[in-house]
Parts: C-alpha cells; structure tokens; sequence
C-alpha cells in the first residue's frame, strides 16, 4: 500500500484511470483536498483548500493555489481533489 503523502510526480503521457462521474473542475474554481498532498513546501492536510490556477491533459491533473496552511502551488491528481463546499 502506498503512502498518502508520496510525492507525486505528474507524467504527460499518462493518463488519469478516474473514470468515476463527477462535476468537472474549471480553473479558477474552488477545491479541496480529500487526502494529504506532499509538496515542496511541506505537506498539505485533507480538507485544505485552494484555487485552480491550471488543468493538464483535459484533468488529469491539476494545479491548484493553496494559502493555508502555507501559500504554496501543487500539482494534484483528480483523486486527490473535490468542489470546496462554502
């Protein structure tokens, strides 16, 4: 089982095997984190939310703008993110 905070290294030639229905996700939308992500700055908890700043790949991934708990840009997986409820 992998660890949830693993470093993710995104590749363009992959694509994302969530085939799940969902409401798709724009930029500029609001998200938050459904699991931990690791990124250069530290870790950031589920629940953290941020702003979609750019979408590879028609989703499969996403880079997203957190300001809490620290201000930092991750690249997340579509698994990774949901709409931020208000």
């Amino acid at each position: 089982m992998s660890d949830p905070t693993e470093r993710f290294t995104w590749n363009p030639y992959k694509r994302s095997t969530d085939t799940g229905t969902h409401e798709p996700i724009e930029e500029l939308m609001r998200v938050a984190l459904s699991r931990p992500v690791e990124t250069e700055d530290g870790v950031l908890p589920a629940g953290s939310m941020g702003t979609v700043v750019g979408i590879y790949r028609g989703g499969a991934a996403y880079e997203v703008e957190f300001a809490k708990p620290f201000r930092t840009v991750a690249t997340v997986m579509p698994d990774a993110i949901r709409h931020a409820r208000a």
